[in-house]
């Protein structure tokens, strides 16, 4: 039998209820980054898009703000900025009180040629491909056997572009067990992500072994049945886990003739150098259909966690073990839009990471999503690197500010209070450009009014580091490793200034370096009333700054 996931008339209710009751101004609500009005989100799922729409699907607990009864929660946005909550897509079943099967990460297709065969008078078919994990030992309504805890790869579809969903359960899962000779992994075998590949007219999935380091490739002529290609990895940073990933073409420098490919894995722990718990680390490469291969220089000489240091204060952050996607500590499980030109590529990442992401002090949720970004790939001091741009409508919530000329900074330069939520440029001189070169310059944002709170965003000009420093940036009690400082590259541009494109929020920290290819996401949790903020020049003058600042508007109203 098919099972059609449909809310109940009263749960629809509930979550209309829940969100008509929360005022979105709670204390660190983000106010320009997405939230479900109650309860647990992590991953990002099934992005699409889809007439004019986009949709983000992502791992929801339906009754509580801490992980746990894992479903597809649903948001629908025009522009990627204003977004509105759906009733929850996948519920796990037997939710609440008998669960036998929950609904991890995954992916979400259009079906246009209805390769499938699941649409209907004409009518294209989403297609959703997922990792169902089963709590407990039990047989299918497939006939098919599962064990205890069990992680598999099943699929749903929708034909009514993406409200609801029936699950596959003639089939599923599709991909019971992982290949010979890795059976043994049933355990952590998951998050398939799923596109069209035109020139063999047959769909690729990829699905990683935790933790193996693999990723494995599959292909299909129609979404139901997977033949395996080829493995990857593993290489470079192993320190955790392997998750989430992603596999997508991208022109280089913009030329349409020179495409690369890139792939991008979760690592859990064993993120970038000077963070605790989670990040993503990239490759570049070439695919023909069956197998990924990375170029030489993606590849470096493995992971280094067990040597390197936690901390980074005196000597630079260095990318000698993976191509980080990423530098901060709040910026995982990142997924990429179907249904957009391959130009036009945005990816949104889950905004928190595993080691504090249950008790940070926020409610009636728990976590947020990044700002959705557009990916480039670009040739920078010689090497392909994948760069970054903020993609949101920003002149539909943003107070123009204007640019202004701060002759020269010694020590520090007040700006008073900007506010809680504001779009900051900021371009100086590197240190060779400048009269009397300061060991670090920066600005301080969400302080209170005598600085005892405060987040320092700046660079080291010594070691040609952009840094996110929150040791006293607000509530840091929860976890003893959140009171840190964050360090990543970034090399003057040629004409040796340097830019930093920094989005301060209610409770988060984004920071894009150079043209994009550095970037460092923290959260933050500071008083409401720190709203202040300066620049700073410590150990010399800085010179000649460009500064802008404009205060962003909430997109909850």
């Amino acid at each position: 039998m098919r099972l059609k996931v449909l809310l109940l008339g009263a749960f629809v209710s509930q979550i209309e209820a829940a969100q008509s009751n929360v005022s979105y101004t709670e204390l660190y609500r983000p106010q320009y980054h997405y939230t479900p009005a109650r309860n647990w989100i992590n991953d990002p799922n099934g992005l699409v898009y889809a007439d004019g729409t986009y949709h983000m699907y992502y791992q929801y607990n339906p009754g509580g703000d801490t992980w746990g009864a894992m479903s597809w929660g649903h948001a629908s946005s025009k522009d990627l900025t204003h977004w509105k909550e759906q009733p929850v897509a996948l519920l796990a079943r037997g939710y609440p009180d008998n669960i036998t099967e929950m609904f991890f990460s995954g992916s979400v297709v259009i079906d246009q040629n209805n390769t499938s065969g699941f649409g209907n008078k004409g009518d294209a078919p989403w297609v959703a491909m997922y990792t169902s994990y089963y709590p407990l030992q039990q047989v299918l309504p497939s006939g098919k056997q599962v064990r205890d805890q069990q992680q598999a790869q099943s699929i749903a579809y929708s034909l009514d572009h993406g409200a609801t969903w029936t699950t596959y359960d003639e089939h599923n899962p599709i991909i019971l067990d992982p290949p010979a000779p890795y059976q043994d992994q049933y355990l952590d075998f998951r998050d398939p992500n799923i596109f069209w590949y035109q020139p063999i007219k047959k769909w690729v999935a990829v699905i990683s072994l935790a933790k193996l380091h693999k990723l494995l490739i599959y292909t299909s002529p129609n979404l139901r049945q997977w033949s395996l290609e080829s493995e990857f990895g593993p290489f470079n940073a192993v320190g955790g886990v392997w998750e989430c990933p992603n596999l997508f073409p991208l022109p280089l420098d913009g030329d349409e003739s020179k495409v690369k490919w890139v792939a991008i894995v979760g690592l859990n722990p064993g993120g970038p150098p000077g963070t605790v718990g989670s990040g993503i680390q990239y490759f570049v490469g070439d695919f023909n259909g069956s197998t990924f291969t990375p170029d030489l220089n993606s590849i470096h000489g493995g992971d280094k966690d067990s040597e390197r240091t936690r901390s980074f204060a005196n000597s630079p952050a260095t990318d000698d073990n993976a191509n980080w996607l990423d530098w901060g500590p709040d910026f995982y499980a990142a997924q990429a839009y179907n249904g957009l030109p391959q130009d036009q590529r945005t990816i949104i990442s889950w905004m928190n990471n595993w080691q504090y992401g249950a008790t940070i002090p926020t409610s009636p949720w728990r976590s947020a999503m990044s700002i959705p970004r557009q990916l480039s790939l670009k040739t920078i001091d010689q090497k392909i690197a994948v760069v970054q741009e903020p993609k949101e409508s920003w002149k539909a919530i943003t107070e123009a500010g204007n640019v202004s000329t701060v002759p020269s900074v010694t020590g520090v330069h007040r700006l008073g209070e900007i506010g809680k939520a504001v779009d900051i440029q900021l371009t100086f001189p590197s240190r060779e450009a400048a009269t009397n070169g300061s060991s670090e310059f920066g600005i301080i944002v969400r302080a209170s009014e005598d600085f005892s709170q405060q987040t320092r965003v700046g660079y080291d000009f010594a070691t040609q580091q952009v840094f996110i420093n929150r040791t006293i940036s607000g509530d840091v009690s929860f976890d003893s490793t959140f009171a840190s400082a964050y360090y990543a590259p970034l090399s003057p541009a040629t004409d040796n200034t340097v830019t930093l494109h920094i989005f301060v929020d209610w409770s988060s920290v984004e920071v894009f370096g150079g043209q994009g290819q550095t970037t460092i996401t923290t959260q933050i949790f500071p008083s409401d009333n720190a709203t202040y903020a300066q620049l700073f020049s410590t150990g010399g003058s800085t010179n000649n700054v460009q500064l802008s600042i404009s205060k962003v508007r909430s997109t909850w109203t």
